[in-house]
C-alpha cells in the first residue's frame, strides 16, 4: 500500500492533493486520516486502484460511426473520421469543406457540439464512452499549445513555490493539463471547482 501527506486551504483540498500525488480519482479505494485542522493536513492510504473502462476497437467504430451520421445529416459539406482511441476516449475528427464550420472563431462550436455528443453517444452507445472531437486539425493545435503553456506554468510554479490557479476547462483539456505534468517529480495537479467551472491547480509536491 501507499501513504502520501498533503496539506491544504480545506480539507477536501488536501484530500484533492493526496489524490493526485497518489495519481489516482475518486474511484479509487483511499483511506484518509486527518492529522490536522489548522492548517489542514490530512494522511492518505491507496487500499486499491479503480479498474478504469477501456474502449474497444468495435465500440469506438460504433461510436465515429455515428457522429459521421450525425454531422452528415446537417447542411453542410462534412464528415466524420475517427483518429484513435484511448481509455475510455474515442477521437474523432470532422473533415471536409465546410469542418472549420464547425470549429468556430476559438473552438467554441466545436465545444458545443461536443458537449452535446457526450450526452448522447453514453446513452446509444457505451455508458462509459467520452468524445474528443477535432475538427480540421484545430483541436490537435490547441492541444499542443496548451501542453507547452503548462509545462511554462509548471516551472514558475518550481520557481516560486507557489500553487497555479488554471481558467475553468472541459474535462478532455484538464486530462491534457494532468498528463503533460504527471511525471513532473516536483509537481502535482489537481483538480477543484464544479462542473462548468471546474479548474486544474498546480502545486508544488511534498
Amino acid at each position: 500500500m501507499t501513504t502520501v501527506e498533503a496539506t491544504g486551504n480545506t480539507i477536501e483540498e488536501a484530500k484533492s492533493k493526496a489524490l493526485g500525488m497518489l495519481g489516482v480519482g475518486r474511484n479509487a479505494e483511499v483511506e484518509f486520516e486527518i492529522l490536522d485542522e489548522a492548517p489542514p493536513r490530512v494522511r492518505a492510504t491507496l487500499i486499491s486502484e479503480e479498474q478504469p473502462y477501456v474502449v474497444t476497437p468495435q465500440v469506438a467504430r460504433k461510436t465515429a460511426d455515428y457522429v459521421d451520421h450525425f454531422v452528415r445529416r446537417l447542411p453542410l459539406q462534412v464528415q466524420a473520421t475517427l483518429r484513435s482511441a484511448h481509455g475510455r476516449y474515442v477521437e474523432v475528427e470532422i473533415v471536409g469543406r465546410d469542418a472549420n464550420v464547425l470549429v468556430g472563431r476559438n473552438g467554441e462550436v466545436l465545444d458545443q457540439l461536443q458537449f452535446l455528443l457526450n450526452n448522447i453517444v453514453p446513452r446509444v452507445i457505451e455508458p462509459q464512452v467520452r468524445i474528443v472531437l477535432d475538427g480540421a486539425g484545430w483541436r490537435r493545435r490547441r492541444t499542443e499549445r496548451l501542453r507547452n503553456q503548462v509545462i511554462a506554468i509548471a516551472n514558475e510554479v518550481k520557481l516560486r513555490g507557489e500553487e497555479a490557479v488554471l481558467p475553468p476547462m472541459p474535462p478532455h483539456e484538464r486530462r491534457i493539463v494532468h498528463q503533460a505534468l504527471k511525471d513532473d517529480p516536483e509537481v502535482i495537479t489537481y483538480s477543484e471547482g464544479e462542473e462548468p467551472n471546474r479548474y486544474v491547480v498546480i502545486s508544488p509536491r511534498g
